[in-house]
């Protein structure tokens, strides 16, 4: 019956132009697959990795050599070849080889900003992965209110038949019937409120997976709920201690990583600008064709002479300095930052596990006897309306916290796999008594 409802409530929240369209009934496993494989922005970011590997082997080649063509020494006004035995066409080629070892750093350098981007593409592809379990979840907790607000219309249903039935016996005046009528009608009100919220969350769950907003979605069909008896809640056991978790986050958090290699490549280009102070060394030969002599070969060596080195290369190397402390003062803050965001996130997921705990073991039952036994004293008297009114809210109330503080705790174990860049199962679709 829940399930129903819950397929009837996607469908009456979508526009009339998607009725059309089939629901897809989506796991958690799925989404997160779906959104890896075509997610736009996933697939920019890996763009720019493949764009960074393409500049390692440039970075260390050395540059193109220099071919000149010139016709030397010919006499004026007639330009005769034949006028001196200088005269000649000439061919040269020159070659700029560095011997400073920076070719190789310069590849260094480029070779970490490769790494750089590959980890940056990781750290988006977790944050992705993250918000659709956020907002994987939000739906969960979307579709467990509409369950709630389905049970809630049917007991108010069952109280305004028990409070008509009294009335008409003179047992309970009619204001009780009326006001479990205009419960009705305000619970329709907030059903279509919730319907609202349930569309945007399928909407940007449906953006991070690279399709249209308007896809219908479901959610796999959950167990039901009884009352006074233990809930049937998540598994969700206990997070990793925090130590555990800041060490596997210092070695596979992507952003971490991504911070590392940029104070590499740093490194790479401060000791290559160190080194540009050794001048390049230059290779050329040179052939001469002269007309009725013979030809000549020429072989020429030239460096090139840092004479500006102090407006020029010891600038450069201030600034390579100052880069990678730049960059080593920025992989000390995001460190701090990941630690300080592990503790918030598992802090979250212990105080959502304590209070489900809580809400399943204690508060529900005890508001389902409570409301039981009100029920059961209004039908012969004891008790007001009012009493039996708050009752019923009180037990729905808490179940619908129940299933928010299972929402929390599902964001949170999503918000540690991305800062550990490791999955903790903690927050499966499956559920356990």
């Amino acid at each position: 019956m829940l399930s129903r409802f819950i397929a009837a409530a996607v469908l009456c929240a979508a526009p009339v132009t998607v009725l059309a369209q089939s629901v897809d009934t989506l796991d958690l496993p799925r989404a997160v697959a779906l959104a890896r494989a075509a997610n736009p922005m996933l697939a920019a970011r890996h763009a720019e990795v493949r764009a960074a590997g393409a500049r390692i082997r440039p970075a260390g080649a050395l540059s193109d050599p220099t071919l000149t063509l010139g016709a030397m020494n010919y006499m004026l006004p007639g330009l005769s070849p034949r006028g001196d035995p200088m005269t000649m066409n000439q061919i040269t080629l020159m070659q700029m080889v560095p011997v400073n070892g920076t070719l190789g750093l310069r590849r260094g350098v480029a070779r970490a900003d490769s790494a750089r981007f590959a980890w940056a593409a990781e750290a988006a592809a977790l944050e992705v992965e993250a918000a659709v379990r956020t907002q994987y979840w939000a739906l969960y907790h979307d579709d467990r209110a509409l369950e709630i607000m389905a049970r809630r219309r049917t007991v108010l249903q069952e109280i305004a038949t028990v409070a008509t039935t009294m009335y008409s016996t003179g047992a309970a005046t009619q204001s009780d019937a009326l006001r479990a009528q205009v419960a009705i009608t305000r619970l329709a009100q907030e059903v279509a409120g919730m319907q609202q919220e349930r569309y945007a969350a399928a909407s940007a769950l449906n953006a991070l997976l690279g399709r249209p907003g308007q896809t219908p979605i479901a959610l796999p069909e959950a167990d039901a709920h009884e009352h006074g008896v233990m809930m049937h809640t998540l598994d969700m056991p206990e997070p990793p201690p925090l130590e555990s978790l800041i060490a596997t986050a210092d070695g596979h958090n992507p952003d971490v990583l991504a911070a590392a290699a940029r104070v590499t490549g740093g490194r790479s280009n401060a000791a290559a600008v160190r080194r540009s102070l050794i001048p390049d060394l230059g290779i050329g030969v040179a052939y001469g064709q002269r007309a009725g002599m013979g030809d000549m070969l020429s072989l020429m060596v030239s460096v090139n002479v840092p004479v500006f080195a102090a407006s020029r290369q010891l600038r450069e190397r201030d600034e390579a300095g100052a880069m990678l402390d730049a960059a080593t003062w920025e992989e000390t803050a995001v460190r701090v930052q990941v630690h300080a965001a592990l503790a918030t996130a598992r802090q979250q997921a212990m105080t959502a596990r304590r209070l489900v705990t809580l809400y399943a073991g204690t508060l529900v039952p005890q508001a389902a006897a409570a409301y039981e036994a009100a029920l059961a004293a209004y039908r012969v008297g004891r008790v007001d309306f009012a009493t039996l009114f708050d009752a019923q809210t009180m037990l729905l109330e808490y179940e619908h916290d129940l299933h928010n503080d299972e929402a929390m705790y599902g964001t949170a174990v999503a918000e540690l796999d991305r800062l550990t860049g490791r999955r903790f199962d903690a927050g499966s679709a499956g559920r356990e008594n």
